[in-house]
């Protein structure tokens, strides 16, 4: 039986902690995430350096494997588990962890707010910084692929 307070905690833990590590990246250096930002954007400044590409591998990495381990590893207290509690589970958090990252990050903040550490040098006032769509655009296909790891994770959850 799903724990929907177990999901929302789980959801709700993960997203700030996601959320700081997104800020964090961003005024350190918006650059590593330069594969997020509109293809306008990116295209107006040149492709990242090795260094920027090594330090986004580095922190993204293990980034997502706790983003993928933690809602997995809650399942795995259950001694009885369906495939569907199983995929859920992970899912729902996931979609709290993804709205939060649509909502406050990409609408409020990139989009809305726009401040100066998320602005790329020599993109500034380019209208891709107020483009709501490409984040839905995102949010929708991250939640196909999502979708998908959590199918798998619930696969691999019945055969333990």
């Amino acid at each position: 039986m799903l724990n929907f307070s177990q999901i929302f905690i789980e959801g709700t833990l993960l997203s700030v902690f996601f959320c700081i590590v997104i800020v964090g990246m961003l005024v350190y250096n918006p650059r590593l995430l330069l594969n997020d930002y509109p293809q306008s954007i990116r295209l107006s400044v040149p492709p990242k350096t090795s260094k920027e590409t090594k330090l986004s591998k580095a922190i993204g990495a293990p980034f997502a494997a706790l983003l993928m381990i933690a809602p997995f590893i809650s399942t795995l207290y259950s001694d009885e588990i369906s495939f569907l509690v199983a995929f859920l589970h992970p899912f729902l958090v996931f979609t709290i962890v993804s709205l939060v990252d649509l909502v406050v990050l990409d609408w409020l903040m990139f989009c809305f707010i726009t401040p100066d550490f998320l602005v790329i040098p020599g993109t500034k006032g380019m209208k891709d910084y107020k483009n709501y769509r490409f984040h839905f655009i995102a949010f929708l296909k991250g939640t196909v692929v999502y979708g998908v790891l959590c199918i798998i994770v619930a696969g691999i959850r019945m055969l333990i």
